[in-house]
């Protein structure tokens, strides 16, 4: 048995997870980066169709954390995408415009500030 079925019955090991926890801890020692966003972000993570997991990038507090918005927090845009796709765009080995032209990327809500998190994903990609 493969770690991959392994994860199938219980909770899925995401690369998003690995992605994000690097992301954050740059932005606990550089919140202005956050806060350059100035929205509330969604990402949700799915992993073969299916809905995974969320984090949330709030960059009118500067922080990024597992989970949907806190409460009173409403997200400005939502992301859908697969975990592979997000960690490839993490690592700056996918770009956003082309996952979304093949339709891998999906983008609710405010459009224009997806772009600003480019910020994020470029210092990423160079770990």
């Amino acid at each position: 048995m493969t770690k991959e079925d392994q994860n199938s019955s219980s909770s899925v090991e995401l690369k998003a997870k690995t992605a994000f926890d690097e992301i954050n801890k740059r932005a606990k020692n550089q919140p202005a980066i956050v806060k350059k966003i100035g929205a509330i972000v969604l990402f949700d993570i799915t992993k073969d169709g299916k809905f995974q997991q969320s984090w949330t990038i709030d960059g009118k507090q500067g922080i990024i954390y597992e989970g949907k918005p806190n409460e009173g927090a409403t997200a400005q845009v939502t992301i859908t995408l697969d975990d592979n796709d997000f960690f490839d765009l993490a690592l700056g080995n996918a770009n956003a415009p082309a996952l979304f032209a093949k339709g891998k990327l999906k983008v609710k809500g405010n459009v224009m500030l997806a772009q600003k998190l480019s910020i994020l994903f470029k210092e990423q990609s160079k770990l």
